[in-house]
């Protein structure tokens, strides 16, 4: 019990290892998740159109790449938090960052519109394959997955509720 106890300490942003509680780490941290917030404000720019860019503004390009940059944007913040020893809120942004991730993957796999999804395939004795694959086959593999990570949260939060205090 209590080998769980300090992963779910670890998990909320409470961390006691050297490693992540060092000076070094917590100063590389900031400008480290500040980068990553950047890139995610870039990419949600281009996404809404204030900065311009080569790829059409469909409405599906629209949702997937604000979900997307929302992830960027909020695991970065929160690592620069976290490194300015704001552990808690750093812990919620990494709670959002992964919420906005299972968003991205169930869009995917059960949002309205087309999807276009390709596969790769290589081995040691033949050359890099890429070829189309089907919708059904992409939002099948997005949706299991989507699926497996829903199923885990919804777990976590139930199982987050009963032991609640």
């Amino acid at each position: 019990m209590a080998a769980q106890r300090a992963g779910l300490t670890q998990a909320l942003g409470f961390v006691t290892n050297n490693l992540a509680t060092s000076p070094l780490t917590r100063i590389l941290a900031i400008p480290f998740g500040l980068f990553f917030a950047a890139l995610g404000t870039i990419a949600l720019l281009s996404v809404l159109g204030v900065l311009k860019s080569s790829v059409p503004t469909t409405y599906t390009y629209q949702v997937f790449g604000v979900c997307a940059s929302a992830v960027f944007i909020a695991s970065g913040i929160g690592v620069a938090l976290y490194g300015l020893g704001l552990h808690r809120v750093a812990a919620q942004l990494a709670g959002l960052a992964l919420l906005f991730f299972l968003i991205t993957f169930n869009w995917i796999a059960f949002g309205p519109g087309d999807r276009k999804f390709t596969t790769k395939t290589s081995s040691s004795f033949s050359k890099v394959v890429v070829r189309p694959a089907s919708e059904l086959e992409g939002r099948l593999v997005f949706g299991l997955v989507a699926l497996l990570m829903d199923s885990i949260l919804i777990y976590g939060l139930v199982k987050g509720r009963r032991n609640k205090t």
